[in-house]
């Protein structure tokens, strides 16, 4: 055989390898994980059959030494990088609209309190938000401010215990701004620990976590970890993510990403005008996000149509207007945040009908 001709042979084996690619691919409108092992084991067959053609050529006919070990260290390196297996961010169910809890019911009860999540629980909502802050006694905590005010003193959640924060008071805040909604009950009401949280819903319902500024939290999302393996939480055959994690801080979602590719990332931003991400940001977001939350009012249509042919769902945040709702929902958003998950429901059920007919 002459090198010439297993380069022939070769080509024909790589014209046939573009060949199943393309068709797959073709079927295929979403660059998902089977794509990625397809791509990859046909790579691996066809530029094995080659490394046998050349293999045959350098040592039976040439017996070149010099090329013996070029080829066979390369070979080596080939062969090492087919054994690796491709890690692609989680995969997101396209076929539901999931109505996000934001803090809980917390239109109608003092926010991530157990109160307002068990009020959102029994509204329907596919998933309960949570925003954590750590105290500096190193305890995850369900607080959006990673300052409050307490006994007339700003204080930031990170300078103090948990403790000290019990000192803090959600239901006094919320009934002062909601009196429509205000109860004397809400007065005791305190922050929760991520832990009591876990302990009281355990894998009954579905988490969506966002890590409020953990570049001021080190070892956060090492701590969060721990506490979805202690409350068996990870791994779950579900038909939605029992937990998926959001921030604003993309280095932040890139650790997670290495220690738990298994978990689907969101991506957030808060866009002054339309929504918009460049073609070389979007190129690095798919490598470790499952999708994008940004703020409502910032959503059109061509946004979400180019993040959703990258496989990248669109989570905007946070709508409580019919109006806004129903029109996110016709741009075919895949979910939203809202504090009236009770409204987003009912018209989410609404659609279903609706299609369905």
């Amino acid at each position: 055989m002459r090198f010439a001709d297993g380069f022939t042979r070769f080509g024909n084996f790589y014209a046939q390898f573009a060949g199943d690619f393309a068709c797959f691919g073709n079927s295929n409108a979403r660059f998902t994980d089977e794509f990625a092992r397809f791509a990859q084991q046909q790579l691996c067959f066809y530029f094995t059959r080659f490394a046998h053609i050349l293999t045959t050529y350098i040592i039976y006919e040439e017996r070149c030494v010099f090329m013996k070990k070029i080829y066979l260290v390369t070979l080596l390196f080939f062969l090492y990088g087919c054994t690796q297996q491709a890690t692609h961010p989680a995969i997101l169910p396209t076929d539901d609209f999931l109505v996000i809890a934001h803090r809980g019911a917390s239109a109608y009860a003092p926010d991530h309190t157990l109160i307002s999540y068990d009020m959102a629980v029994r509204m329907g909502a596919d998933y309960i938000e949570l925003d954590l802050q750590m105290t500096k006694d190193g305890k995850l905590v369900a607080l959006h401010d990673a300052v409050v005010s307490f006994q007339d003193v700003e204080q930031t959640v990170a300078d103090i215990t948990f403790d000290e924060l019990q000192l803090y008071s959600p239901g006094d805040v919320f009934n002062e701004e909601n009196p429509r909604y205000a109860s004397t009950s809400y007065e005791n009401l305190r922050v929760v620990a991520l832990e009591d949280i876990f302990l009281h819903f355990g894998d009954t319902v579905n988490y969506y976590i966002e890590l409020k500024s953990p570049a001021a939290y080190p070892g956060m999302e090492k701590a969060l970890l721990q506490q979805l393996h202690k409350f068996k939480l990870l791994g779950q055959k579900t038909t939605i993510p029992k937990v998926i994690i959001q921030s604003f801080d993309a280095h932040s979602l890139k650790k997670l990403f290495d220690e738990e590719p298994s978990i689907p990332l969101i991506q957030l931003y808060n866009f002054e005008n339309e929504a918009n991400i460049s073609k070389k940001d979007l190129h690095k977001l798919t490598k470790y996000a499952s999708g994008v939350g940004i703020n409502g009012e910032a959503v059109t249509q061509q946004f979400v149509d180019t993040m959703q042919s990258k496989g990248l769902h669109v989570h905007p945040f946070t709508i409580n207007d019919e109006e806004t709702i129903r029109k996110l929902m016709t741009f075919g958003v895949n979910g939203l945040f809202t504090d009236t998950p009770d409204l987003a429901i009912q018209l989410k059920d609404e659609k279903s009908s609706m299609d369905a007919k």
